[in-house]
């Protein structure tokens, strides 16, 4: 799928990156190789390998690894490099139990499904060796985000980052709600989803060089919330106007996007991050990172008020609410074939969903990041990849609620706390859409990483008790 020039993209990102690290500080040059491929190389192009498959999420991350191995400052003496924060236990092995889930998942697999036309395989021990390098190449955003940025300069970067791409992608974004989304037809030759899915309430929604309006909507609204951040950290600085109307741009072009969990993403969390401590923000990130790890027990147990919720919705917006009834059918369907293999899960060769004997075709559809990674790897790869997701926000509110936040004063608390709402946000959007990206991985990292370089037992004290001069020349 795609042009040629859509592999040349993917092929030459390396040098790309290249030229980031070399003219960035490996900070900022980290940074910009993932959120720059992220939002410029194509979606679903991607060159197979053996074992590797190249696309714009593993290109990236593996530009940006290289990228700060070599340029990591070194330690004393310069003899070696000096030593990022530890990952602390848990989380070790919930790395191990990510990587290691494709494998028990492709020995429990080997049969093939033969229901009338259609015919899946069975999975192979290469298979399973194949998803394991898959998870490990998933993992080094994550790896990035704690070893390499992770310091309150990063967060504060980071967040810098998505204000300022939120508004060079602002332009693209109205070009493609004028004229509909074709920027990817026309560069990359392909348009990467349903066009149909991009029309709503008379008008459309972009995708750019994403794999999805849901997925552009998403970094809008994240934009937003940043604009919102970057407001509140520079409060009493000259400037004031200009970053109010950095947050009622991306506002209005978050509304022409016409996603709605977006835009209630921002009209809800905007004034969070604007108003409340940070301390509470953190505590209320953890609590909705635990809700969105709990979803699937919630609907596995049926407690969820799923009829009633969509029964709501239907009454606000009857599209929107038959859209969210289909969603919570399909998730019951596709959690009643995941009850047949609940630890090990079904794999992949789409395994995992229910087919229409007679056509051969699909009957389910696959939407929550959840549901696709409980179906394909079973509770264990449910465990191991949420675990580390929603684990970074839940130990961030952990770490408030016990007075951590107390020690990070100023600017750097509010970083912290509004990267751990962030972080968050995406949780929630991974129920009802998969839209995990090297961005959402990058985001755990590094909060885990700054809380494990800043924890500090009771009565000790603080390893980061203020700003550093860096950080006050970024602010």
């Amino acid at each position: 799928m795609g042009n040629s020039f859509a592999v040349i993209m993917i092929l030459t990102w390396p040098l790309v990156a290249a030229l980031l690290f070399s003219r960035l500080p490996p900070l900022n040059a980290i940074i910009w190789t993932l959120l720059g491929g992220y939002l410029v190389l194509p979606p679903v192009v991607a060159i197979d390998l053996p074992l590797i498959m190249l696309n714009k999420e593993s290109i990236t991350s593996l530009s940006a690894l290289v990228g700060a191995v070599l340029t990591a400052p070194r330690g004393g003496g310069g003899s070696r490099r000096a030593e990022g924060p530890r990952f602390e236990l848990w989380v070790k092995l919930l790395i191990l139990v990510m990587v290691v889930a494709p494998l028990p998942t492709a020995l429990q697999n080997p049969e093939p499904l033969i229901e009338g036309m259609s015919l899946r395989p069975g999975l192979t021990f290469y298979d399973g060796i194949s998803s394991s390098v898959e998870m490990m190449l998933t993992l080094i955003p994550f790896y990035i985000g704690h070893r390499f940025v992770s310091s309150p300069e990063a967060l504060v970067q980071i967040l810098r980052a998505l204000l300022l791409a939120g508004l060079a992608y602002s332009l693209p974004m109205l070009l493609e709600i004028r004229l509909s989304p074709q920027l990817n037809v026309w560069i990359y030759g392909f348009f990467a989803h349903d066009f149909s899915q991009m029309i709503r309430y008379g008008g459309f929604r972009p995708m750019v060089f994403l794999a999805h309006g849901l997925w552009l909507a998403l970094f809008a609204s994240t934009s937003v919330m940043a604009a919102a951040v970057w407001l509140r950290l520079r409060r009493g600085t000259p400037g004031g106007g200009m970053r109010l109307a950095a947050l009622l741009w991306l506002g209005m072009v978050l509304v022409l996007c016409k996603s709605v969990a977006a835009l209630i993403y921002a009209v809800i969390f905007v004034p969070v991050l604007l108003l409340m401590q940070p301390r509470r923000q953190m505590i209320l990130a953890g609590l909705i990172a635990l809700a969105a790890f709990a979803y699937p027990i919630a609907r596995w147990t049926g407690s969820f008020p799923a009829d009633a919720l969509a029964d709501f919705a239907v009454g606000l917006d009857a599209e929107r609410g038959q859209s969210l009834e289909f969603r919570f059918d399909n998730e019951q369907i596709l959690l009643e074939r995941a009850t047949l293999k609940p630890l090990t899960g079904w794999g992949g060769w789409g395994r995992n969903q229910i087919v229409d004997p007679e056509t051969g075709r699909y009957a389910s559809v696959t939407d929550g990041q959840w549901i696709i990674q409980l179906s394909v790897f079973g509770i264990i790869g449910y465990l191991g990849m949420f675990g580390l997701l929603c684990g970074a926000a839940i130990r961030s509110g952990l770490y408030a609620w016990r007075g951590g936040a107390a020690r990070l004063q100023g600017s750097t608390g509010i970083a912290v706390a509004a990267l751990s709402v962030i972080h968050a946000v995406g949780m929630a959007d991974l129920i009802p859409n998969a839209t995990l990206t090297t961005l959402t991985w990058l985001c755990a990292g590094a909060l885990l990483g700054h809380v494990a370089h800043v924890w500090q037992p009771a009565g000790a004290a603080p390893a980061a008790p203020g700003l550093s001069p860096k950080l006050r020349t970024v602010l």
